[in-house]
């Protein structure tokens, strides 16, 4: 954290700190709250479990542009002419880009069809296939957790919130421990499993589709992810990105 507080240009200690704890807590309700409001203007809407499905595909359109077009330009930009080009990519890029793609995850258990239909949200098991259902979206939460929580501890706060694209990138390296020493991307495929663990959860026609729509984008996110990042730090990581499989984890190479 102290490294992205940095790249923010904040030095007084009162101030980093808070700044620290609003930035987790931001984060945490800012995703449940903009996933919310979707199911709740679909509700309200009458939109349907399909109408869902269109809608979770096109925020997903509309975040590639942002993630693949908008992103870069901005960082050239304020790189070129910003004294601490961080803070401003953090507030208008990464705070709204992290939230809306983060929130997706939550839209098989949030939107407009679960919320008409409580029980989606609100049923327990009462046989034995609903639960065998559930002890399997249990284990998918587990891994989730699990796969988010070791990603985020080997990359650091600072790496996980982009700041080595904005301070010295030409020393970037690659990490080739935990979770990134066997595949790529394991933080945004923590996100893709918890939403398939949502989908056993609330076992609606909608939720599945939702989670089958995310899981497709992970596959578009890795090829995304690698060439915005090749554009970033050249063959630094196209080098890494060579030795590692974007979904199948592997051991990883000896040395490495």
């Amino acid at each position: 954290m102290n490294e992205l507080l940095d790249a923010l240009g904040l030095r007084h200690e009162v101030l980093r700190r808070l700044t620290g704890l609003a930035i987790w807590a931001f984060f945490a309700v800012s995703m449940v709250v903009f996933a919310a409001a979707q199911a709740v203007a679909e509700r309200a809407a009458g939109i349907s479990g399909a109408g869902t499905v269109v809608l979770v595909i096109a925020v997903w359109i509309g975040w590639t542009y942002w993630h693949s077009v908008l992103f870069g330009r901005h960082r050239q930009k304020y790189v070129a002419r910003l004294s601490t080009p961080y803070r401003r990519a953090f507030v208008v890029d990464l705070i709204p880009g992290l939230t809306i793609s983060f929130s997706q995850m939550l839209r098989p258990a949030l939107n407009g069809a679960n919320l008409r239909d409580r029980d989606a949200l609100l049923r327990l098991p009462d046989d034995g296939a609903t639960l065998a259902r559930w002890a399997a979206g249990g284990l998918l939460l587990l891994l989730a957790f699990v796969l988010f929580e070791s990603a985020w501890l080997t990359l650091g706060t600072a790496r996980v919130g982009f700041v080595p694209e904005f301070v010295q990138p030409e020393t970037f390296t690659p990490l080739r421990k935990g979770p990134y020493g066997h595949v790529r991307h394991p933080l945004f495929w923590s996100g893709i499993i918890f939403s398939a663990a949502l989908a056993l959860l609330c076992n609606t026609g909608v939720a599945a589709a939702v989670a089958v729509v995310n899981g497709i984008y992970g596959v578009v996110y890795n090829m995304l992810e690698d060439r915005r990042l090749q554009q970033v730090f050249g063959d630094r990581y196209a080098t890494y990105a060579r030795g590692l499989p974007h979904i199948v984890p592997v051991r990883p190479r000896a040395g490495k």
